[in-house]
């Protein structure tokens, strides 16, 4: 199936339109998505209080090598560090700490793991991401009712109620972007592959009401 970006959702720029009071909820609820990821790597490398208006990272920042016994994962530091608080020696500590190594290259960080270490970092990805599907469908301000999502994080079920369903949470698709295509790029995915599809649909009929991929938004960043 095609998937368009969300209908009226997006600005220009790729990002849906946002303004009104619940802004910030939005917002947090975004940073909930992506500072998951980060955590597992960056340590103290959580999102502030606010997301940025920037562009997500390009996936080709992280690249995957396969070995015998281990796995090299690059990542580029923007990724897991997008406030630029943390130093060089603090991404290794962190690395360390969590029975990992990393070398720094320029912007990016080279982390080796045993592949079971990547599988169970991988496996806290998907759990990060369930808890906090969880979290949005348990705040009763928003629209959303059920988060479903595959294995592979490659396609995200939003279910939603349409009578409160508004122009604002199509912001969230950012965030499932974000988790689906950071897990893909640890799974070894080639960049240019990488793909995360958000359906907005309705929780009683299972209407389609809106749709988005990730390789669509950066499509539109790049034009």
């Amino acid at each position: 199936m095609s998937v368009s970006a969300p209908v009226g959702r997006l600005t220009q720029a790729g990002y849906p339109a946002i303004t009104g009071g619940r802004k910030m909820k939005i917002r947090h609820a975004i940073i909930s998505f992506t500072a998951a990821g980060a955590l597992l790597l960056g340590g103290c490398a959580a999102a502030g209080d606010e997301a940025t208006s920037s562009a997500p990272a390009t996936p080709a920042a992280i690249e995957v090598d396969e070995q015998l016994t281990t796995v090299d994962v690059k990542v580029a530091k923007s990724m897991l560090d997008p406030e630029g608080t943390l130093t060089d020696d603090e991404i290794i500590a962190s690395a360390k700490e969590k029975g990992l190594s990393a070398v720094v290259e320029g912007d990016t960080v080279v982390y080796t793991m045993t592949k079971s270490q990547r599988d169970e970092m991988l496996a806290d990805m998907r759990s990060s991401a369930r808890e906090s599907a969880d979290e949005l469908v348990a705040d009763d301000t928003n629209s959303v009712t059920a988060v479903d999502f595959n294995d592979a994080m490659t396609s995200f079920t939003v279910s939603v109620d349409p009578a409160k369903y508004n122009a604002m949470e199509g912001f969230l698709v950012l965030g499932f972007y974000m988790q689906g295509a950071l897990f893909q790029q640890f799974t070894g995915v080639a960049a240019d592959d990488i793909d995360v599809t958000v359906d907005f649909v309705d929780n009683s009929t299972g209407e389609v009401l809106d749709s988005g991929s990730f390789q669509e938004m950066r499509d539109n960043l790049d034009q």
